[in-house]
Formats: C-alpha cells, structure tokens, sequence
C-alpha cells in the first residue's frame, strides 16, 4: 500500500527515493527484501539494472537486503531516473513513502523443512501492514522485525521487535532483548506493529529499541529473553531446496544468470534458498559455494577500499587470501578500519587490511 496520492507516488516524480549514500566508489542505493523474498524475476532484472548505472554486481546484506554500488547521482545527491524506474519495475518499490523501513528478516527455510510453524505468510502480511502505517514511516531505518520459525535462526540477529514460533500456532513476542507475550500466529502481524506504534511514540530519536531507558519495558517487554543457541546455516542439496552461499556477498552478472527466475530467497547470511530443482553443479560453476564446510562459510568482509574511503586496506582481496590460506576453524571478519563495518554479531576474529591490494 502506498500512503501518498498516486498521482505524487510515480518513481519519475519520486528521483529521491532511493536514498542514495556516497561511497569512495560512487552512490550505493539499498533495496529492501523483506523475509528474503524477491519479485519473480527481481533478481535478472536488477542485475540488468546494476550493470547500466552501477558497478555490475548486486551486494546482499546481512539483513537479507540488497544493494546496488558505483551508482553516479547529480549535483543534488539525486540517482538517476532511469535507475528508479528499473528498481521500480523489477518490483522493488511497492511504497515509495516506506521503502526504507521495509526491514524484515525471516527464517529463510521456513516451510521447506524444520521449523516449528510456516512463517512464510506472515512476511508479506506484515510488509503489507507496516506500510499502512502512516506513522511508521518515520521508523528509523536501520529497526528491524524479525520472524523465526522456532527454529532459533533469526532469533540472534537482533532485531528489534520479533515473533518466535513456540508450537505450530503460537508464538512468543520479542522486544528488544526482553520476552513479550505469547500469542496465536494469527495474531502476531497486528502484535508487532502495535509495539512498532509505541515504539515510535516514546523513541525520542533512539534507533533501537533496546536504547530506550528501560529497554523496552515500556512497550511491553518483561524478563530478558532466553539465550539464544547457535545456529548454522546449512548448505548444498536439502530435502526441499538448495542452500548456496555467496562469497563476500557479491552477486556478479555471471551467477545471477545461474539463477532461477522464481521463489528464491535471500538469507540474513549473504546466501540463496533455491528450489529442489536447481541444479548444484551448474552452480558451483557459477561462483556459488554450496559445501558448509568451506572457508567462505567463515570469511565476511566489509567493502574496505577503494570502495570506502575511511578502509586503510583492500578487504576483499585479504578476505579471498584468508579463504584459501590454512586458518583457525572459526568465524573470521576482515575490515579496513577501527569502525568494523557488517562484523557479525556470534564471536569471531577480526582482521584489519592495511594495504592497498
């Protein structure tokens, strides 16, 4: 739903909409996938996009978002026109007042296998009532919702507000990091944006809902949430699917090419659930990852230079090196700098790149 007349809400009338944020290496514009999921097509058509006005390659995010980079804007900050429109009708831009609020992480394998419900319908419904709020679209836009099928997946990325599936038709309410109240599925969308609504009545400009004095008690949250377990996500052929991950998170014009046009999911872990008829060698060929022991299971890296201009060092480079070098079997992130950009939030090592190449 879109919450401006019609005849203002047109992406051509609308060339501010993708918020562009300056790079070293050029505009980066963030698009929303909510739940991982795409438009039929979203991703062939976004890369068409992506080599007309940005580097080539579609960045996927740590929150199963996608951005496009080396994007050029005008004497205004403004992206091109050509580019809203692409975006636009790739599908991308269902409420040009919401878009950047759309922040939605859902367990990417829900209704595939595991899982305690199927939390796939929820992810639309709440996309859909999140951008009926009028309120809400002044959300800061780094909140997020999430929704976890009970198998413990998106209940440790932090989100803000979340439902975790107790039994097939129950789910227990998350604030911040405190426990909320269990109520039926069918409940949960209309919960959510309640305390989403009060969220933005008491935030006073914090970000999150765990800045807020009393950590979301005020909102409704109670004690602290239990301790969330470990999880990993699996990769290869699975009963229903294929699991691929994608290095760095770069998705090139050659590997979207590798790809379905339709049900394919993005997960918070920069990697793809595909259908049971994707074929795993065509691939790996491609530039996929699909074996969960490999090193690019445990390697992440923020952009570092040239694309940023605070990195010291060529991240990706060291992280490609780091991959295939002999290292320790745990999580390795390598940054540029002292702000450790994307880091994930289970433990880890840190590696600073301090040159150039």
């Amino acid at each position: 739903m879109v919450d401006v007349p019609p005849e203002k809400s047109t992406p051509d009338r609308c060339p501010g909409v993708l918020r562009p944020h300056r790079a070293a290496d050029g505009a980066l514009v963030r698009l929303r996938a909510p739940g991982g999921r795409l438009p039929d097509g979203g991703f062939h058509r976004l890369s068409l996009a992506a080599g007309q006005f940005g580097d080539g390659d579609i960045h996927l995010t740590s929150r199963g978002n996608l951005q496009i980079r080396g994007v050029s804007v005008d004497e205004r900050g403004t992206v091109p026109r050509g580019l809203v429109r692409a975006v636009s009708d790739a599908g991308f831009l269902p409420s040009l007042s919401h878009e950047r609020v759309r922040n939605i992480v859902a367990s990417p394998l829900s209704g595939l296998g595991g899982g305690l419900a199927d939390i796939r319908p929820l992810v639309g419904a709440l996309d859909d009532a999140l951008c009926a709020e009028p309120v809400l679209a002044d959300l800061p836009g780094r909140f997020l919702f999430g929704l976890d099928d009970g198998r413990g997946d998106v209940a440790g990325l932090r989100c803000d507000l979340a439902a975790i599936a107790v039994d097939s038709r129950n789910a227990r309410l998350i604030v911040g990091a405190l426990s909320g109240t269990t109520v039926p599925l069918a409940h949960v969308v209309a919960s959510l944006i309640d305390l989403a609504l009060r969220f933005a009545e008491v935030r006073a400009g914090r970000w999150h809902v765990r800045q807020l004095p009393d950590a979301g008690r005020e909102i409704g949250g109670g004690p602290a949430a239990p301790p969330v377990a470990g999880f990993e996500m699996p990769y290869g052929r699975l009963d229903s699917a294929v699991s691929v991950l994608v290095p760095l998170g770069i998705l090139t014009p050659s590997m979207v090419s590798a790809l379905p046009h339709r049900d394919v999911v993005v997960t918070p872990w920069r990697g793809l659930v595909l259908p049971a008829s994707a074929d795993p060698a065509a691939l790996e060929n491609a530039g996929f990852v699909l074996d969960g022991d490999s090193a690019w299971s445990r390697v992440t890296a923020c952009t570092g230079a040239p694309g940023c201009n605070l990195a010291e060092g060529n991240t990706r480079a060291l992280a490609r090196r780091v991959a295939a070098a002999p290292f320790p079997n745990e999580p390795v992130h390598v940054v540029g700098c002292e702000r450790s950009c994307g880091a994930p939030h289970s433990p880890h090592t840190l590696v600073f790149a301090r040159s150039s190449t």
